[in-house]
């Protein structure tokens, strides 16, 4: 298990009432999601959506997020993952837990994803825009993000049966979603931050994942069309003044601090030619299973 931190950007051009993306990042660990898997014994077939073997229904699980595109302090980024770390668990003493231990929507079960791609090489069209300007706040955030052909050296994984033999190759992946809520302001020319949690969200995440792994059931491998919905519902954020700090095993900073980690947004203006706006975060700690 490793950690990564890194700071957030965003930037975007003013377009009537809303801000058309340029570049930006987003981190969030608010939003959840739920839904349903078709398999496939075929790449064909799952493109076709034809003779589908299975049926698997996903329930309410969190979701991770941390985009960074055309970031002019962070190198491009790309993590979309179930918020495994966070935890009420508190064996190892009133203030320190075991990390995902309890937590079976961010953690293992049925429908936990991955993608931890960290140089967003396998990104092919990424949009961003603030919007829905109330006279005092940017309040809403559009979020784009389509990309193929992530595999193991991009940390993929699908729990579509277990979490023993989930990985291998998202043939696609897309990300939609409109975040609601948000108290966006320019805080200084031609920069927009917002810091508070989203109050709301629609959207969805779609692909073909392949599970390639055979090492205890070669039966759980085939073609996965995964079609979950974005929600509000997070165990994590409803649990947050009981979560508890992850014991250290290495001397080093804790995975959550037993806190729910904050969504954060903030910008910063390229050419004086384009009026531009930036939705950013700050630095936030984001972690990957190994």
């Amino acid at each position: 298990m490793k950690n990564s931190t890194a700071a957030a950007l965003a930037f975007a051009t003013l377009s009537g009432a809303s801000h058309a993306q340029l570049g930006g990042l987003v981190s969030t660990d608010r939003f959840g999601y739920n839904g349903s898997v078709m398999r496939y014994a075929t790449l064909a077939d799952a493109q076709a959506g034809i003779n589908s073997i299975d049926s698997i229904v996903v329930g309410d699980r969190d979701l991770s997020l941390y985009m960074a595109n055309s970031d002019s302090v962070e190198a491009d980024f790309n993590y979309m993952s179930g918020s495994w770390w966070y935890t009420t668990d508190t064996q190892y003493g009133p203030t320190q837990g075991s990390a995902g231990w309890g937590n079976t929507t961010g953690n293992t079960g049925v429908g936990f994803m991955q993608l931890y791609d960290s140089d967003a090489s396998t990104d092919t069209n990424v949009q961003m825009n603030f919007g829905a300007f109330d006279g005092t706040h940017y309040t809403e955030y559009s979020l784009t993000v389509e990309g193929q052909n992530a595999d193991a050296n991009d940390i993929a994984r699908f729990s579509a049966i277990d979490n023993v033999n989930d990985g291998g190759v998202w043939h696609t992946y897309n990300l939609n979603l409109t975040a609601s809520g948000l108290e966006g302001t320019e805080t200084s020319p031609g920069i927009i931050e917002s810091f508070n949690q989203p109050t709301g969200v629609s959207g969805s995440i779609t692909g073909i994942f392949e599970i390639t792994e055979n090492q205890t059931t070669p039966a759980n491998q085939g073609f996965y069309v995964i079609d979950l919905d974005l929600s509000m519902v997070n165990w994590a954020f409803d649990n947050m003044a009981s979560l508890t700090p992850e014991i250290s095993f290495d001397g080093g900073q804790s995975f959550s601090d037993g806190t729910f980690a904050a969504s954060t947004f903030r910008t910063v203006p390229t050419p004086a030619s384009i009026t531009l706006i930036a939705l950013a975060g700050v630095g936030a700690s984001r972690r990957r299973r190994a």
